[in-house]
């Protein structure tokens, strides 16, 4: 139906077109045009059909009105139309059991690995803190007081013993899992990822970042429980706005979840779980393109199935 549409809109500027031609004077010679230069591949009209038809893709996406599936075939109708192509810039299953090859992720902190069956795997326990000091602590004073009872035994208990003093233990924050993969993203880009979270309290965050910083850029942010439990944030170096949110989400279900983020040229942004629309919203704030992808696992139990991204 797509097809007869814009083919419909091309007969009808084309004719349009003739009508014009037959009705004015025409001269002797046209004017001549270069054959090596390159020409125009749309009319106003098709641009303005495949607008209108973006938007009618849109709505229906909000409204669920249509199979997921037609809709996704329609996007590409038109971005093809419209000279939009869409290529893969990167995707990882990680069915080849690694993640250092093809693509090359690098973890900068914390711990990743792959789960045989299952995916990229990363667990941080939220508020564990190390007990080496605090044992080491107990150990030094349980030596000191053995120290001042021999001490006593000798002297014939004239050496007092001093009171123990209760030793403060410091909660230490768990310090983020944190892994990036250095490869160009456009600025207009469509991430695929498939994910599971086992669970409660997850935090989990990804998205592209610019230059050599990675803090810089967008950052989708998962936080299991909270309200907004789904945040997008634009971070600059120093500062950060939330652009969108959802109330909320609930991942722990020990099922794969499909996490859909898409950006146009605009700045037009939508975020899809489970072909379910969450957030619409557009900003501007990143006119160049991506340097590459960072995610961090804050808190929780999360495994990615696999993740891709697309640009145009």
């Amino acid at each position: 139906m797509a097809k007869n549409l814009i083919k419909t809109a091309l007969f009808s500027t084309v004719f349009g077109l003739c009508i014009a031609q037959s009705d004015a004077q025409e001269p002797r010679y046209s004017t001549w045009s270069d054959p090596s230069k390159p020409q125009a591949s749309h009319s106003v009209e098709l641009d303005k059909m495949i607008k209108e038809l973006q938007g009618l893709v849109s709505e229906a996406e909000r409204a669920r009105a249509a199979d997921p599936k037609f809709l996704s075939d329609l996007k590409s109708l038109a971005a093809r139309y419209g000279g939009v192509t869409e290529k893969l810039l990167f995707k990882d299953d990680f069915s080849d059991g690694n993640f250092t090859q093809n693509p090359t992720w690098a973890v900068s902190s914390g711990k990743y690995w792959i789960e045989k069956g299952y995916g990229l795997r990363s667990v941080v326990e939220k508020g564990a803190q190390s007990q080496n000091s605090s044992s080491s602590q107990q150990q030094k004073i349980s030596k000191e007081e053995l120290i001042i009872g021999v001490l006593g035994a000798v002297l014939g208990g004239k050496v007092q013993q001093q009171p123990q003093q209760q030793q403060a233990v410091t909660p230490k924050e768990t310090p983020a899992s944190v892994i990036s993969l250095s490869k160009p993203i456009n600025n207009a880009f469509r991430f695929e990822i498939n994910l599971s979270s086992w669970q409660n309290s997850g935090h989990l965050e990804f998205g592209p970042y610019q230059g050599t910083n990675q803090k810089t850029g967008y950052r989708l942010v998962y936080q299991s429980g909270s309200s907004p439990a789904l945040q997008l944030v634009r971070h600059y170096s120093s500062s950060s706005t939330v652009v969108g949110s959802y109330k909320s989400v609930k991942l722990e279900d020990q099922k794969n979840h499909k996490l859909v983020w898409t950006r146009s040229k605009a700045g037009r942004m939508a975020v899809s779980l489970d072909d379910k629309l969450l957030m619409d919203m557009t900003d501007q704030g990143f006119r160049d393109d991506f340097s590459g992808l960072v995610l961090s696992n804050k808190s929780g139990d999360f495994t990615i199935k696999s993740i891709s991204a697309f640009g145009s």
